[in-house]
């Protein structure tokens, strides 16, 4: 605390104006001098105008409880959201996890749909044509037409075309949990063939 007493009382003591009426003539102060006003004024500035918004932002909030109450639960939401947002890696995790749970398995027993899935998405990511998109409260994994990060050319001549967006959706993840592959992992151990 100490230090900052002894900044605070230096930036002060090399003010103008309190320099002049010390020394009865007016001198310029030096360059470090120049540099620590230079830096001092704005920090100061930008604190207060940050503690007027803080204290102006609390009386509106008193002011309106149920408005600041739906904001604030709404901002905590959108950020509870973008903190758990899945990303490519894991996505890739969950699918190697769910083929070696299907792999444990005998073929007589794995369900056909979970099967499948699982296997398009191996496919897709072996073959490198797995795509990531964030929106950042949730994100969607799309399957490409070719990988791309092996193409010289342009990405633009094999971006699909509008209408092929929703046709190539491969996952969609919020929250930590990927929706179609836990649908599709829902019923992984029962041969829906052997019941009829």
């Amino acid at each position: 605390m100490s230090r900052l007493n002894r900044a605070t009382s230096l930036l002060k003591s090399s003010l103008p104006g309190r320099a002049a009426a010390d020394s009865g003539e007016k001198k310029p102060p030096g360059r470090l001098k120049r540099m620590l006003l230079w830096l001092y004024n704005p920090t100061v500035q930008a604190g207060k105008d940050y503690k007027d918004v803080v204290i102006e932002t609390g009386k509106k909030m008193v002011k309106k409880p149920v408005k600041s109450t739906i904001i604030l639960t709404f901002l905590g939401t959108c950020t509870y959201l973008r903190y758990f947002n899945p990303t490519l890696e894991n996505y890739r995790d969950t699918s190697l996890y769910n083929h070696h749970k299907l792999l444990m398995l005998s073929w007589r027993v794995r369900n056909k749909t979970s099967d499948e899935f699982v296997d398009t998405v191996r496919k897709l990511d072996r073959e490198g044509r797995l795509g990531h998109q964030s929106f950042f409260l949730f994100s969607v994994v799309y399957s490409a037409h070719v990988n791309t990060d092996l193409c010289e050319f342009s990405k633009t001549y094999l971006s699909p075309r509008w209408s092929e967006y929703l046709d190539r959706v491969v996952d969609v993840g919020c929250l930590g949990k990927w929706y179609y592959m836990d649908n599709a992992m829902l019923d992984y151990d029962i041969n829906q063939d052997e019941w009829k």
